[in-house]
């Protein structure tokens, strides 16, 4: 008799700043799950992420497949990476709330009148903001706490020692000068690029470039390109799991901090500057996921007829996408300036719901609902139901 096939499971972290917290309760959950060999089983054989999220994925990645990887170790390297994240006592907590502070008075506007004060614009390539960095270590901030490229070093010291990893990590990012939309995969050796999409190889670098934010971090240079965040091209990459259907998962699970939904019409300053970047942050994450829904739609229509084509062209199964996401209060209290507060009570949580939301979630698991339902918050007085 058969063993029943264990599902290949994918998932994706969006990117949002630090509300990227959340994702850390979830894959704290998950890989629990995994190590406690709970009922039914899963295999975890990818990971993909962008900007905050592209940390979370690469450190659940590098706590896996690093010398003497387990789930233990990957929760633990995970939490020690965003404890180390966070603003530290002393200057780092002061420039921690003037940033946030001065980004929260940027959302707000004189009542009635509809002005308001941009607060940042200081160009990471100018001179000022240059010796601005200069003097951080001086007034006692970390150098990593502002430089990616050493936090990442600091954080992953054995990442070029990794070879044939098991599980693969895709991270996306944004070429800028030709526009391409950029994967770093750990199963690349060599580019290849097809149209307006790129894929290299895996690299610290490229880490970094998925979390370049132009208005805070000079574009990442690799080679003669030059990289910004992943938020503008993939949130996160999907697409490359399904490249190769013979190899595709049997579910992709998308942790999603950026809200599908928006209760009422944004209005302020800074709740129209919010959702844009929530919508921004979600467009090419629907485009993909849509996708792989038409393909699905495609293989039902076609199989009893051409079977042996159809599992040939898309596989075995078809791929099951679901949604892991915040509690809608939780979603709805937070703003675009809370994706740059990195105190430990935003931090804390964030984890901490993330965590509980996904206990909840991986105990029903896979009664679970699917995408695109799962995306959406059941309709109340704030959600009303879709006008279709």
């Amino acid at each position: 008799m058969d063993e029943p096939k264990v599902p290949k499971v994918a998932i994706g972290c969006q990117g949002g700043g630090m509300h990227a917290a959340f994702e850390v309760g979830v894959l704290r959950a998950v890989l629990e799950r995994i190590e406690a060999k709970t009922e039914p089983p899963f295999k975890l054989m990818g990971l993909s992420g962008t900007s905050a999220g592209a940390l979370c994925a690469l450190m659940v990645w590098y706590g896996l497949e690093s010398r003497d990887g387990s789930p233990h170790k990957a929760i633990r390297l995970l939490e020690h990476f965003w404890n180390e994240f966070l603003a530290q006592p002393g200057p780092e907590t002061v420039l921690n709330c003037l940033t946030y502070g001065a980004l929260r008075i940027e959302e707000s506007e004189v009542p009635w009148l509809g002005l308001y004060a941009p607060i940042f614009g200081l160009n990471p390539r100018g001179e000022i903001y240059k010796e601005f960095a200069h003097w951080l270590p001086r007034l006692g901030v970390r150098k990593k706490y502002f430089d990616l490229d050493e936090f990442l070093k600091a954080h992953c010291p054995d990442f070029d020692s990794i070879e044939n990893p098991n599980t693969r990590l895709l991270i996306g990012a944004t070429e800028v000068v030709n526009g391409y939309e950029t994967v770093f995969d750990s199963d690349a050796t060599t580019q290849k690029v097809e149209s307006w999409h790129q894929r290299l190889p895996l690299t610290l670098s490229g880490i970094a470039a998925s979390g370049t934010l132009p208005a805070f971090r000079e574009a990442q240079r690799i080679g003669e390109c030059y990289y910004w965040d992943g938020l503008y091209s993939q949130n996160p990459p999907i697409r490359d799991f399904v490249a190769d259907y013979s190899k595709a998962p049997d579910e992709i699970w998308v942790l999603r901090i950026n809200p599908q939904q928006w209760p009422g019409l944004p209005e302020t300053n800074g709740e129209i500057q919010d959702r844009e970047n929530e919508l921004m942050g979600n467009l090419s994450l629907n485009k993909d996921l849509d996708f792989i829904l038409k393909v699905n739609t495609w293989r039902a229509r076609f199989e009893k007829e051409n079977k042996d084509i159809v599992v040939e062209v898309f596989g075995e199964n078809e791929v099951i996408v679901r949604t892991i996401k915040m509690r809608k209060d939780t979603a709805d209290g937070l703003s675009c300036a809370s994706k740059f507060d990195r105190s430990p009570t935003c931090m804390r949580k964030l984890r901490d719901e993330g965590y509980a939301v996904a206990k909840e979630w991986l105990a029903k698991w896979p009664g679970v609902d699917r995408y695109p339902d799962d995306a959406r918050y059941p309709p109340d007085a704030r959600y009303p139901a879709d006008a279709r």
